[in-house]
């Protein structure tokens, strides 16, 4: 009789353990997924501000006005930071570019970016996306 006693809870209690576990995976499920679509809501709303302040820019401007105006100042000195514009240098016509990128918008075509001479660090061209 106890031992039959004993494996009915040690079954119930497998159960049990078996339940616990699986709420402990969807939990973390939950919250990780949660946690994805708050970071996800936060790019989107700070490249969308880019993206805004992009039509202020002026060619002509001192790369770090550019920068100030568009928002990602202080962000610059992170290096490949994920809410700052990376510098690519990319060659167009046996031309060295040189043009500061940005994240681009969600279900966006193309970057934003702003063309620019690296001696002078003054804006040549500007591109806010599409």
């Amino acid at each position: 009789m106890d031992f039959s006693r004993n494996e009915i809870i040690a079954e119930t209690v497998g159960h049990n353990m078996k339940k616990a576990v699986l709420y402990i995976f969807a939990i973390i499920g939950i919250i990780s997924l949660i946690s994805k679509m708050v970071g996800f809501y936060r790019t989107e709303k700070l490249t969308r501000e880019y993206w805004k302040n992009c039509e202020k820019v002026e060619i002509g401007m001192t790369l770090k006005e550019a920068r100030e105006i568009i928002g990602d100042l202080k962000y610059q000195y992170w290096t490949q930071h994920e809410n700052s514009g990376g510098i690519m240098v990319s060659e167009y016509k046996g031309k060295l570019k040189y043009t500061l990128e940005y994240p681009m918008v969600f279900a966006g075509s193309d970057n934003m970016r702003l063309e620019f001479d690296p001696n002078t660090s003054r804006v040549t061209d500007i591109f806010c996306g599409e």
